[in-house]
């Protein structure tokens, strides 16, 4: 920095500040014994009235001496009742003098600034580190703005080398009778998860965005093919929806600081999870081979005439890349449209609307699969939304996303 951008120090002449201190003391000291003098004098003139009342005599040094006392009592009580107040806040609060000498630091500022040494007495750029130019420079501005407070977003670190985002505030205070500075008042707020909320806000913004224009153009370029009536293979057009997933994966990783749990992608604690997945695979199992019984009888055109009950013909270079596809439907579906969603609704109901809205934006995605289809994966993306929300992760969801589209392919449902 600058020179003229020093941090707080004593005035140019040492001996001309003290001696302007010295008379600004005496001043106060003088008022002070005046207003001490009127005070004993009111009580002298009425206690004089009680004496001439009562034939009695006034006691004047008595009285002096009481009156003193109680100038006293009520100064030390009025400088407890202010430590007491700054000690109590929750937030930190920090006093220093011109010289930038730390006078007074409560309980909260000491726990925020992670000091582990009483700072009193000490310079305050030796208590914060010479690694927090960024506090430094502010506090050496605010102390050039001596009639006005400054304040702003400042990252602190921590002696542990941890890293806390402040809102801090610096207040010159002055002396009423002649506007000298004689210290300053320093305000710290620990705004770290509040910072930390408000940029996975903006990044999940960005990031949604990003998704629903990936889906509207998918969308109209589904359109778009059947307006001209090429035909265009149904796997390939699902490719293409893993495409998109890789891409937000890719872009997620990238630009943003989610970590792979906030992506739906932990694996840490998952075993009761799968064991879960693997009940509901089964019981689903069993619904879909029911089913295609009851519709052989009751709607036999509703399967390709003369097809087996399960058709391994069908098997083509898709199936052995399912695992993939799943994977990557399922951290479109939950890790970038859902949890997005979950932090950018809010309200009482936020939790439901995610899980609903993000199993209809990927329903539409089947639309190349046709109007029946597209149901059915937004059915049962909902109840995966709802396991999801217990597991807060995508691995386990993968398993009856397996088998259950395995099974409803070989069996010709679609």
């Amino acid at each position: 920095m600058d020179d003229q951008k020093e941090r707080p120090e004593a005035p140019v002449a040492e001996e001309a500040a003290a001696d302007q201190e010295t008379l600004a003391r005496s001043i106060q000291e003088d008022e002070r014994q005046d207003l001490l003098d009127e005070k004993v004098a009111d009580t002298l003139r009425s206690c004089d009235r009680e004496k001439k009342l009562s034939g009695g005599a006034a006691p004047e040094e008595a009285v002096r001496e009481e009156i003193v006392q109680q100038t006293i009592d009520a100064e030390e009580m009025q400088e407890t009742l202010d430590t007491r107040v700054l000690r109590d806040f929750d937030e930190g609060i920090v006093t220093m003098d011109r010289r930038g000498i730390i006078r007074y630091i409560n309980p909260a500022a000491s726990m925020i600034l992670g000091l582990t040494d009483n700072a009193v007495g000490k310079l305050y750029r030796e208590v914060f580190g010479k690694e927090n130019d960024a506090l430094l420079d502010f506090l050496a501005d605010a102390t050039l703005e001596k009639n006005t407070s400054q304040r702003g977003d400042i990252l602190y670190r921590r002696e542990d080398g941890s890293r806390v985002r402040l809102d801090t505030s610096c207040i010159c205070l002055q002396d009423e009778e002649d506007s000298r500075e004689i210290s300053y008042a320093i305000h710290f707020e620990d705004i770290t998860e509040i910072d930390a909320l408000r940029r996975k806000r903006r990044e999940s913004s960005a990031v949604f965005i990003g998704t629903m224009t990936a889906v509207s153009v998918w969308i109209f370029l589904v359109a778009l093919w059947q307006q001209t009536g090429q035909r265009i293979s149904q796997e390939l057009m699902t490719q293409c929806i893993h495409a998109i997933a890789l891409i937000m994966f890719f872009y997620i990783r990238h630009y943003t600081h989610f970590t792979f749990e906030e992506m739906g992608l932990k694996i840490k604690g998952i075993s009761g999870a799968v064991k879960a997945d693997c009940l509901l695979t089964a019981v689903f199992a069993a619904v879909l081979f029911g089913l295609k019984l009851v519709l052989l009888r009751v709607s036999p055109g509703f399967f390709d005439e003369g097809a087996p009950f399960w058709d391994w013909s069908r098997l083509n270079w898709s199936d052995i890349l399912y695992p993939l596809t799943v994977v990557l439907q399922e951290f479109l579906s939950r890790g970038v449209i859902h949890e997005n969603l979950r932090r950018i609704f809010v309200g009482k109901h936020s939790e439901a609307m995610a899980i609903v809205v993000s199993s209809l934006i990927f329903g539409a995605l089947h639309i190349h699969r046709g109007f029946i289809y597209m149901i059915a994966a937004t059915a049962l993306l909902s109840i995966f939304g709802v396991l999801y929300r217990r597991q807060n992760s995508i691995w386990g969801l993968c398993i009856p996303h397996f088998v259950l589209g395995e099974i409803i392919w070989f069996l010709g449902y679609v």
